[in-house]
């Protein structure tokens, strides 16, 4: 045994032994995570952390950032040393550079939404990347057998299109449109699966967006993806066109309602919600499968 440990100790590079941990050299893993569309492509900045009974974070593994070297992640095989017990292990892929806070107690890690300078205002934030997530709870018995979970992960992120007509503007004056989504969630804490907060009140999504040549007034749309919203809040959007001078030429507000009773609309999680707007006045909200095309909406303005 003592000659058979000198040997794996040659053969693995020091850098790697700084970096890694003993379990995954020698293959003492007794819990691995497979995630199918990591292995084929399919999903990219995967993070798996692993949290004990008492919420305690246990381990982390990723591929996709900067710097990880993990083979075997990179092939969607995340691999634990575990001992017996009852875990909690969250699952997120596609994360892009959203933030991810793996803190030392589960209650106190979460996903958020990138922060960005939008002056003069504070808190503004970035659109989600297109996240997709799993929550996974594996047991593991005293004796040495390997469990091996493989994800389904579903889409954490929604999106929303926006299509407008008779719009009260000249398109050919328009430069760009500046996007302010108040009353939006910005942070996902992983316990709370898909119940969504913010950091503050005044967190709001913002966003910059070139006009295409050729817009017309007649019917003109846009998209966004978002976090699942806070129940009862309302989610207002406000757009502003702007011309070649930076000056705006209009505003157009747009609350995000029931059209029938004008409550809030709570927007959930991998949902695809198409509103309708007639000049100043939301006429259709409606929900579309995430793969259809807006053209195939329930209604064609």
């Amino acid at each position: 045994m003592k000659i058979k440990n000198l040997l794996v100790a040659s053969i693995v590079p020091c850098c790697l032994l700084a970096s890694c941990t003993y379990d995954y050299f020698v293959d003492e893993s007794n819990y691995r995570v497979y995630v199918p569309e990591v292995a084929s492509g399919m999903a990219t900045n995967c993070y798996v952390a692993v949290y004990d009974e008492k919420g305690q974070l246990v381990r982390i593994r990723r591929t996709g950032w900067p710097g990880d070297s993990d083979p075997r992640a990179a092939a969607g095989v995340f691999s634990f040393h575990l001992p017996p017990g009852k875990y909690t292990a969250y699952c997120y892929a596609n994360v892009g550079d959203m933030q991810m806070e793996g803190a030392k107690m589960l209650a106190e890690s979460f996903v958020a939404m990138r922060e960005i300078d939008a002056p003069p205002r504070s808190h503004a934030y970035a659109q989600p990347s297109e996240m997709i997530f799993q929550k996974l709870t594996p047991e593991i018995g005293a004796t040495f057998k390997q469990k091996v979970d493989t994800t389904t992960l579903e889409k954490y992120v929604g999106l929303i299109t926006v299509k407008f007509k008779n719009m009260p503007v000249s398109m050919s004056s328009v430069a760009r449109v500046q996007l302010e989504a108040t009353g939006v969630a910005t942070r996902q804490f992983f316990q709370l699966d898909t119940l969504s907060s913010r950091f503050t009140d005044a967190d709001y999504l913002f966003d910059d967006i070139s006009m295409p040549s050729g817009a017309s007034a007649a019917a003109w749309e846009f998209e966004r993806r978002y976090f699942p919203s806070i129940s009862g809040e309302m989610t207002r959007i406000g757009l502003y066109f702007i011309d070649a001078a930076g000056d705006v030429v209009c505003s157009i507000p747009v609350e995000v309602v029931d059209v029938k009773t004008g409550r809030p609309l709570t927007l959930l999680h991998g949902q695809h919600l198409v509103i309708e707007v007639d000049r100043y006045v939301v006429v259709g909200v409606s929900l579309v499968g995430w793969d259809e095309g807006i053209k195939d909406s329930d209604r064609d303005i």
